[in-house]
């Protein structure tokens, strides 16, 4: 892995320094984990080694164009037994990895029209965040008007075969695109309007349209909204809208309204939306307030309302910074109760701190949820966590954690990691 490190570290500056780039910013992070997972009634020994990488290289000028190139990417062993289910994807192997992102991005027309080619994040209107294997444009217009769009191919996990089962996530599917048209007036308002379409082996997978909005008429007020209707179902997959507040200092507060319908979260063509819940309602809203010294509290409440009643959800979350910010210690609290009663609901205590001792920092984390209804004869899970971090040299730090618990899952179980980690940024060429 040492070796694949220094040759993409080695790729992405000779890149950079082919036009006068400006900087390279580049990390990676070596993590050996040791775990039990259980499958099939048994527990198996899980100790993979895992490398993961990130390489950068911006502000790439040429006469034409200027460029960024980008790779994220992650490779694993197991080092003892092998592994079921590896991070999203069935294997037979100890080896498996993956690119998240690999791209080039090129900016001209002074800076009017963006082209995207590779492996990307595409998140713009109802997308979803689907991730593509394809190219993606941006075209800033006058009067403050944008138009967006892509096309590609959904990825599925470890280059699996396209489309069917093997892509995980919300979009099975061998093709995808889309588009969004947007305005903005600097300040006030910014409104877009949005088309998502999929197709697997040419039956639709999606057929969407959105739109969202952010209005700001006060400096004291933003409110935001967005939503999708199914072309496919004829009916609405989501609508939500929220009203921030800040009536005085150190005071915001929320108010919001969700009605979602998680089957038209699925691709149509996958039989898992034919089980989906029924649609939902949630209102409420949340405080967070930061007018004590060196304290912090954040509380939420939402009625939820579904065809079998109504259930609620409530958070409340204190931190405090005894001495400084160096020391934080926390309490958060839970409760859930749904409004199907063939759906479990919970009370959650949650302990947490935070400490920093010249260079070595601690963190301790105690998290208990105590279930209403009993998950194979247990109602309760507890786990504790720990973690001790240090920084080396010149941008490499090193970190330690382990956890232990109990869960409905496992009577007993233990998880440790270590993790080396380096991050750094190179001037490669001055820029004048």
């Amino acid at each position: 892995m040492n070796r694949l490190r220094l040759t993409v570290f080695a790729a992405a500056l000779a890149v950079a320094g082919a036009a006068s780039a400006d900087t390279v910013r580049a990390s990676s992070t070596t993590m050996l984990l040791g775990r039990q997972d259980f499958r099939d009634g048994s527990t198996i020994t899980a100790v993979p080694a895992y490398e993961l990488i990130d390489v950068a290289a911006s502000d790439v000028h040429t006469r034409y164009a200027d460029f960024e190139v980008a790779l994220s990417s992650w490779g694993s062993i197991d080092l003892a037994d092998k592994r079921f289910w590896q991070g999203g994807a069935l294997t037979d192997s100890r080896f498996t990895g993956d690119v998240n992102v690999g791209f080039i991005r090129a900016d001209v027309l002074d800076r009017a029209l963006t082209l995207r080619l590779g492996r990307q994040l595409i998140a713009d209107g109802t997308a979803r965040m689907v991730q593509i294997d394809g190219g993606s444009a941006e075209v800033r217009l006058p009067a403050n008007f944008t138009l967006s769009g892509y096309a590609g191919s959904p990825v599925a996990p470890r280059f699996s075969t396209r489309g069917g089962t093997e892509v995980v996530g919300n979009l099975g599917a061998t093709f995808t695109t889309g588009g969004r048209a947007a305005w903005r007036y600097p300040g006030l308002l910014d409104v877009g309007a949005s088309v998502a379409m999929a197709t697997d082996h040419g039956d639709w997978a999606r057929q969407d349209v959105g739109v969202d909005f952010k209005l700001t008429p006060h400096h004291l007020v933003a409110l935001t909204g967005s939503g999708f209707w199914s072309l496919f179902e004829d009916r609405i997959g989501e609508a939500a809208v929220a009203a921030q507040v800040f009536p005085v200092q150190h005071l915001d507060v929320t108010v919001d309204y969700r009605h979602v319908e998680p089957d038209l979260f699925l691709a149509r063509n996958s039989i898992l939306a034919v089980f989906a819940a029924d649609k939902r309602n949630d209102v409420g809203g949340a405080v967070h307030f930061t007018g004590l010294k060196l304290v912090a509290i954040d509380a939420d409440y939402h009625f939820l309302i579904e065809d079998a009643g109504h259930g609620h959800w409530a958070r409340v979350k204190g931190t405090a910074h005894p001495g400084g910010a160096s020391t934080t210690a926390g309490l958060e609290l839970g409760y859930l109760k749904n409004a199907a009663s063939l759906d479990n609901g919970y009370k959650q205590v949650r302990l947490f701190g935070a400490k920093q001792l010249y260079q070595v920092t601690g963190t301790l984390d105690l998290n208990g949820y105590f279930y209403d209804g009993a998950i194979n004869g247990v109602k309760k899970s507890l786990l504790a966590t720990a973690t001790l971090g240090y920084p080396l040299w010149q941008g490499w730090r090193a970190a330690v954690a382990g956890s232990v618990g109990t869960t409905p899952y496992m009577e007993s179980q233990f998880d440790v990691m270590a993790k080396l980690v380096y991050d750094q940024t190179y001037a490669v060429r001055e820029v004048r």
